[in-house]
């Protein structure tokens, strides 16, 4: 018993702590920006069609008009801009491998520099929408309305960063989580509820929510413990010719690599695209008209959505697996892939590899998105809104990924109690 109680304890405080977190989180919803008094009527209608409060559905963020509207919404942005930056420029890449710690640190602060600058951003555009629903309006507003949400966008970015190194799971995602759940009877688009009042229509309805809900099931499941396995032999195993550990030794590639970091990046590019064309004076016309008509900016929202996820699966997994540190990796342990040869075949035959799991990863997340779509024509009933089947997708990988953490951590702790 002693002994149970010495496992389960770091575990148990790690479990509290995180949740004591998320609680402290989401009581900042209930701060207002000072000088903004609340609409009912705006928080029912205005703020909830708009791309900022899809945005920040998407990145944690509150369902109502207070300092942490914003959510981690600029923290992505200013990862995803970084992370192309060590792409693209030698100089970075050096820095986050090759610069240990230290090189790590500076990213870090080039990060949160970005964030600071996207938050500022971010929130002229929230101001904008503000203006009409309050009183006595000046340019002072516009400051105080950056401040505001700027500051709670840090506090939870640094309160991800805590869950994240003290806590269980990843803290950007469970804060996503949380902010999903809370608000989730605002993400099923109003028609749903009134073609509830037809009994027929009643029942089909349920059916597509049961269906729909056990299809992101399976396919979140598949997507991130579904896995390629590079088949990988030491130099003691060649020599012994010890044919059994040949077949036991592997590298597991999941499909789902790059979690749910897809699904956010797309949606909040695609978002700021479809707002930025509505919001030009000047647009062409056959633009406006694609983006106003329903159909049509289905078809153009989901084609570009399923584009954007296929490139960013590709994008992060190429970058939390480095083809290059694999096979780095592989030679510090005298180990090659069975069947090649060390050097440039390696790397290639890695890289290969990982683009054929991102490219299966891809497509079961593309599933997710459709499936409901495709459900709701085939049944005759109202669609999920597109936010809201997104943010179950989320909520579905979130949850899997948190059990599988939990879970390691336990096994861990197992393997270091007995060793």
């Amino acid at each position: 018993m002693k002994k149970a109680f010495v496992l389960e304890g770091p575990l148990v405080l790690r479990l509290f702590r995180t949740i004591m977190i998320l609680i402290f989180a989401r009581l900042g919803n209930y701060i207002p920006i000072p000088g903004i008094t609340e609409v009912e009527s705006f928080y029912e209608s205005s703020f909830r069609n708009t791309s900022i409060y899809n945005l920040s559905a998407l990145s944690g963020g509150s369902n109502v008009i207070s300092i942490l509207t914003l959510g981690l919404g600029p923290f992505f942005s200013a990862s995803l801009a970084v992370q192309f930056l060590v792409k693209l420029y030698p100089a970075f890449e050096k820095l986050q491998n090759e610069e240990g710690e230290e090189g790590r640190k500076t990213i870090v602060r080039y990060t949160r520099i970005l964030t600071v600058l996207f938050c500022i951003i971010e929130s002229f555009f929230l101001s904008n929408s503000l203006r009409s629903f309050v009183f006595n309006w000046n340019s002072i507003s516009y400051f105080v309305v950056a401040a505001a949400v700027t500051t709670g966008s840090l506090v939870l970015v640094w309160l991800s960063e805590v869950i994240t190194e003290r806590g269980i799971g990843n803290g950007s995602s469970l804060l996503i989580l949380i902010g999903n759940l809370s608000r989730f009877r605002f993400l099923i688009n109003k028609d749903d509820f009134d073609s509830l009042n037809v009994s027929s229509q009643s029942n089909l309805y349920i059916i597509y929510i049961i269906i729909t809900l056990v299809s992101m099931l399976i396919f979140s499941t598949l997507s991130q413990e579904g896995a390629r396995k590079i088949p990988v032999v030491s130099a003691k195993q060649l020599i012994d010719g010890v044919e059994d550990d040949m077949r036991r030794s592997y590298i597991p590639i999941r499909f789902g690599q790059a979690g749910v970091v897809p699904i956010i990046f797309s949606s909040s590019i695609l978002l700021f695209l479809t707002t930025s064309i509505k919001q030009l004076p000047n647009a062409n016309i056959a633009t406006r008209v694609i983006l106003d008509s329903v159909n049509l900016q289905q078809i153009f929202y989901f084609f570009t959505f399923l584009v954007l996820i296929i490139f960013f699966s590709f994008f992060y997994t190429l970058i939390i697996l480095s083809p290059s540190d694999i096979a780095k990796n592989l030679k510090k342990m005298s180990s090659v892939i069975q069947d090649t040869k060390p050097g440039v075949a390696t790397k290639v035959y890695i890289r290969k590899f990982i683009l054929q799991a991102s490219f299966v990863g891809s497509i079961l997340l593309s599933a997710l998105i459709l499936i409901p779509s495709i459900l709701a024509a085939a049944l005759g009933v109202h669609p999920l809104s597109i936010s809201g089947i997104t943010s179950l997708i989320l909520s579905f990988s979130i949850i899997n990924d948190t059990v599988r953490q939990v879970l390691a951590y336990r096994d861990t702790r197992k393997f270091l109690l007995s060793s």
